[in-house]
């Protein structure tokens, strides 16, 4: 069976055509009916593909204003003077905190052997000065590449909207159903969407994939932190192409099932789908899918495991396994998260961490991760992503019929339906893009107070000083954290506070308290 919907036969627009984006209504060079598009005197029709490659643009020049600004930051090669007094009374307090009990000390020395490149001893203040300059190394590496990748995601974004990369791929897709297949564009759209995905996901896949291989034998290598090898990454990268399928797929067919089979009111159907779904990925993640790519091994029997959960039981955490994930093995960043529905809690440790940090740092840490679950943040974040998942589908109702509106990029194909996924993914790249950057932002400050709310919970519990020194090792001497980033930069980007503005307000909590 030859289809003669095949992109491939369609006699493209020539280049001579592109002025016609000089004028609104712009449109895009590829259509599905191969023809001028047929204007429209609706706003919808006139300003939407205009609008959205504006908005692109000024979200691309804001973003990179930002980026400039940090840049020079990573350009200051004397250590910041707010930082170093910070450091020298966490300094300060620490000395005098060892002259006062220099026998417990010892003790805690001998517990410690095992922890390697620890200056326990030495003040923190002469070895961030140390790390400093590979730590602005590090950040303006980071940083100049992820500039230059932005630009070469406005480059595709723009471009791809111009000339009509959507509806292209989308009747080829369709194409690709009816020869290989025999699926028709109307009865099986679900079918063909999966199809159009698949394509999507290698496009996206070939594209993104130098970029990946740069940042992480490159950059990250350049600087100690890789540990993977060329063998494991393209091993890890089958394995998240193959869940992407096996979840994904289904995942997708129910969605879009759902929107047809809901009626005008399928926003409420899809929020409970919705709901149902996270609910159901926060439990195998943990279990089935990250044992896929880490090993997990249960915490040895040793004085930190039985202070782990002293720690628990104090705050009535119900924790029942505690974990070591081998996350040396990719990277020799660190960090420990916890997991788990009611009571079957877990905790999980890098291995990095464990390495990087004394057993008292580990406590104070795990302190300020418990701290997030005693204070709700948990529960306030699950509450948020489901406002903002029902709050999105709700308005995207409201414009799922907007003809107009997919006739302006392109799908203007006469008595064509216009696929639901389609309709999706324009009215997430158009409408609500601009509601979504607001409400990104805003819940990044509100992350940020919850770090201030966790770090404060670790005070109370009497780990103030050790929260601070364990902060500095892992974000500065170990992960070559920002240690001066820009105000502006920081406050849009940064969903966890600067390092010296968490020291700063863990100190002035110290001073009530005593």
């Amino acid at each position: 069976m030859t289809s003669n919907k095949c992109p491939f036969h369609y006699k493209l627009p020539s280049l001579m055509d592109i002025h016609t984006i000089t004028s609104l209504p712009w449109t895009t060079l590829y259509t599905q009916s191969a023809e001028e598009n047929v204007t429209s005197s609706s706003v919808m029709a006139t300003y939407a593909l205009a609008m959205t490659v504006m908005f692109t643009v000024f979200v691309f020049a804001i973003e990179h204003a930002l980026d400039h600004r940090q840049a020079l930051a990573y350009k200051i090669t004397t250590f910041p003077k707010m930082l170093e007094e910070t450091v020298s009374k966490i300094d300060d307090e620490k000395k005098a905190a060892a002259k006062k009990d220099e026998s417990k000390e010892k003790e805690e020395e001998e517990g410690d052997k095992s922890k390697k490149d620890l200056d326990k001893d030495k003040p923190l203040l002469p070895q961030l000065k140390e790390k400093f300059t590979k730590a602005q190394c590090y950040g303006t590496d980071k940083l100049e590449f992820g500039m230059f990748s932005a630009v070469y995601g406005l480059f595709e974004s723009v471009i791809f909207l111009l000339v009509g990369f959507l509806p292209y791929i989308w009747d080829y897709s369709v194409s690709l159903g009816e020869d290989y297949f025999g699926l028709n564009e109307s009865d099986n759209e679900i079918k063909i969407t999966l199809i159009f995905l698949l394509v999507i996901t290698v496009i996206g896949t070939i594209t993104s994939l130098p970029f990946e291989l740069y940042s992480t034998f490159r950059i990250e290598k350049k600087h100690g932190f890789n540990k993977q090898t060329p063998a494991l990454f393209f091993t890890d990268k089958v394995k998240s192409l193959f869940l992407s399928c096996l979840i994904g797929g289904p995942f997708v067919a129910a969605l879009l099932k759902i929107i047809k089979w809901g009626g005008e009111h399928f926003y409420v159907y899809v929020w409970a789908f919705m709901f149902i779904f996270s609910v159901f990925m926060m439990t195998i993640v943990p279990v089935v899918i990250m044992p896929m790519f880490n090993k997990y091994e249960p915490l040895p029997d040793a004085e930190l495991k039985t202070r782990i959960y002293a720690l628990a039981d104090r705050l009535q955490y119900p924790l029942t396994k505690l974990f070591v994930m081998d996350g040396s093995k990719r990277s020799s960043h660190s960090n420990a998260f916890m997991f788990g529905f009611g009571k079957n809690k877990r905790i999980v440790l890098f291995d990095t961490l464990m390495d990087q940090v004394s057993d008292d740092e580990i406590l104070a840490i795990l302190g300020h991760e418990l701290g997030h679950w005693k204070l709700g943040h948990t529960w306030s974040n699950f509450i948020v992503t489901q406002l903002y998942t029902g709050a999105s589908f709700y308005c995207f109702s409201l414009c799922y019929k907007a003809i107009d509106l997919y006739r302006a990029f392109g799908f203007d194909g006469i008595d064509r339906p216009i696929p639901t996924i389609i309709a999706l993914l324009l009215f997430f790249q158009t409408i609500w893009a601009p509601v979504d950057k607001i409400l990104s932002f805003a819940l990044t400050i509100f992350s940020r107070m919850n770090e201030f709310a966790a770090d404060r919970f670790s005070v109370d519990l009497g780990m103030s000083k050790t929260l601070q020194t364990g902060f500095c090792s892992i974000s500065s001497l170990e992960n070559l954290g920002a240690m001066c980033p820009d105000p502006l930069y920081a406050a849009y980007h940064y969903s966890h506070p600067p390092l010296v503005e968490r020291l700063s307000a863990m100190m002035k909590l110290d001073k009530k308290s005593n």
